[in-house]
């Protein structure tokens, strides 16, 4: 007899089909699909516009009125936004690109947004979904080498930048071959660009000063390409569908986050990352809720700011990076909030340790709620995996990512007899890349033999069989034969009172194969060593005493959260070293030298 598990994965294609065909009815479709999967894509024969179901749908159902999108600027600036003031933008967005730039240069290459989380973003990205235009956002603060090395990936022609006047003259106007436009508040560009007046059309409600139409595109049609984090390497630029992508960020934000048209949700991610993409805007957009949009998520470290916003502005919905959730427990611990509205927390970027998650859980509710700690990546388009909003706390644990959004993924393990063994996929799902900017070699990379998806991290089941990651395939560490992850270590560690972050490491030892050294950080000036090694015999045994200890300011993090291990590794082993590979993504630079001279004074 078949195991559940067994038959989770190995679902037919006809009752696989048949599940996506009733859950395509989620979006509104001009043309609806025929065929359900095709060469492994989904809805091939439809035809669909993202920014329709965002915008104009919403319109239609009486919400033009209603509050879309609250901006919260870098200077905590609130500016809110209605569905209709949205639609005026975006067309009167798509008037000045229609007046300045041909047809060829719009459609030919994929337009570039050099952007975080603000109106530029909002309005270009709704924009350009409008026109069905495929485009690509990165961060404000990506230096003009890493810009050049994607631009030059992407073969872009064309880049919307809301850098200052100063970093846009430093890092975009100098490239060449490409045309720029400044945007800001003010709608305002450079002195090449025709300049529109912003203040004047925004105050102008009465009616609409342009109503271009919808361009309904295949359900395959690319829409946006963003680029991985880089945390093993150099980032990579993931291509993803249109209606497949689309369909499968709204049902997993109603399924597990519970989002409706009253949700009031605060996702805290870049516009460049995935998460800035399915929870920040389109998951909200697309079922007539309300997002806010925060252009500097370590704002939320003031307490102030955090206690208004959550009660002013009525959240519901609180989905955090890990690595921000442990700075506002170091700084606001004793702070309580106590939020009638808050129904739902989320965490992402990386797992959630029990003490951290507990105090998550307990400080933002008058009651303890479920935390969704989501498991996915760039390629996966949105969340595989996690506790969803309405699960009891006791079924799923902290640090576990819960169990697959469905069994029609067919998430599995795929050595069951093994303490932790690589994650795959084994069915397709609307949400999966369709391509990498890279070439078809990355791309194949990603499927094994048995047409099994990679990925390329490895994990374990508890009790109660919900999945816990442990990390990257290549942050295992072997220590006389004991093998064991890097997360697997920091969550055990994260328990210590006054450890702030940890990154553990493993590197080649002549004698034994491998030795585990350990960076943390703390907020105090006590050395806490003793009490880490003191965790490590009680948690593995004596093969996990660190052959180093070492105190830094911080971890090396990508923008999302995400501890670059790899640079600490290569850091480690040769301090001297220049070149650390593609850094574009490393969220303080600076932390690079700080570093290197502990290691040199060592």
């Amino acid at each position: 007899m078949k195991s559940k598990d067994d038959v989770d994965t190995n679902l037919s294609i006809k009752s696989l089909e048949k599940y996506w065909k009733k859950k395509s009815e989620l979006i509104f479709w001009h043309k609806k699909p025929k065929r359900i999967l095709t060469d492994n894509l989904f809805y091939n024969d439809g035809k669909v516009n993202i920014a329709y179901n965002c915008i104009e749908s919403n319109i239609k159902k009486g919400l033009g009125s209603k509050i879309a999108v609250y901006l919260i600027d870098k200077n905590e600036k609130q500016t809110f936004l209605t569905y209709k003031e949205i639609s005026n933008l975006v067309d009167h967005f798509i008037s000045f690109l229609k007046k300045n730039y041909s047809k060829s240069d719009l459609y030919s290459n994929i337009i570039s947004i050099h952007s975080s989380a603000n109106l530029c973003s909002l309005i270009s990205m709704l924009a350009l979904m409008k026109l069905g235009i495929t485009h690509c956002v990165f961060f404000n603060d990506l230096s003009h080498d890493a810009i050049k090395i994607r631009l030059k990936l992407l073969n872009s022609k064309i880049i919307i930048s809301s850098a200052s006047n100063e970093d846009f003259k430093k890092k975009i106007l100098n490239i060449k071959n490409v045309k720029k436009i400044k945007f800001s508040d003010e709608f305002f560009f450079n002195k090449n660009v025709k300049s529109l007046n912003f203040i004047d059309f925004y105050k102008n409600k009465k009616k609409d000063l342009y109503n271009f139409k919808y361009n309904f595109v295949k359900s395959n049609h690319p829409s946006f390409v963003l680029f991985t984090s880089g945390t093993t390497g150099a980032p990579k630029g993931i291509v993803h569908s249109t209606a497949g992508w689309f369909l499968f960020t709204k049902y997993t934000s109603i399924k597990q986050f519970g989002m409706k048209k009253n949700s009031v949700i605060l996702t805290a991610s870049d516009a460049g990352w995935m998460n800035g993409h399915t929870y920040a805007l389109y998951g909200p957009l697309s079922l007539g809720a309300t997002t806010i949009l925060l252009e500097k998520p370590l704002s939320l470290l003031s307490s102030d700011l955090m206690k208004k916003i959550l009660i002013e502005l009525k959240i519901s919905i609180l989905y955090l990076p890990v690595t921000l959730i442990r700075m506002i427990k170091a700084t606001t611990i004793k702070k309580k909030f106590n939020s009638k509205y808050l129904k739902c927390l989320g965490s992402m970027g990386e797992p959630l340790s029990k003490n951290v998650g507990e105090w998550f859980s307990r400080s933002y509710s008058s009651k303890p709620l479920q935390i969704v700690n989501t498991y996915y990546q760039t390629e996966t388009g949105a969340i595989i995996c996690s506790p969803k909003h309405n699960d009891k706390i006791k079924d799923v644990p902290f640090g576990s990512v819960g169990k697959p959004v469905n069994k029609y993924l067919g998430v599995f393990l795929e050595n069951k007899n093994t303490k932790s063994s690589e994650i795959k996929i084994k069915n397709f799902w609307p949400g999966a890349l369709i391509g990498v900017i890279n070439g078809i070699k990355y791309f194949n990379k990603y499927w094994d033999k048995n047409n099994s998806f990679n990925l390329f991290d490895y994990a374990s089941f508890d009790k109660k069989k919900n999945f816990v990651i442990h990390g990257r395939l290549d942050d295992v560490i072997n220590i006389r034969g004991h093998r064991i992850g890097s997360a697997e270590i920091e969550s055990a560690l994260l328990k210590i009172d006054n450890l702030t972050e940890c990154g553990a490491i493993g590197v080649d030892d002549s004698l034994e194969g491998q030795v585990l050294v350990l960076f943390y950080s703390t907020h105090k000036k006590e050395l806490i060593d003793e009490k880490i090694r003191k965790e490590l015999i009680r948690t593995f045994g004596t093969f996990a005493v660190p052959k180093e200890i070492i105190k830094i300011p911080e971890m090396p993090k990508t923008r999302s959260g995400k501890i670059l291990r790899r640079l600490l590794r290569d850091i480690y082993e040769n301090p001297e070293k220049d070149n650390h590979g593609d850094l574009s993504t490393i969220l303080n630079k600076k932390i690079i030298s700080d570093i290197k001279k502990i290691l040199i004074q060592k």
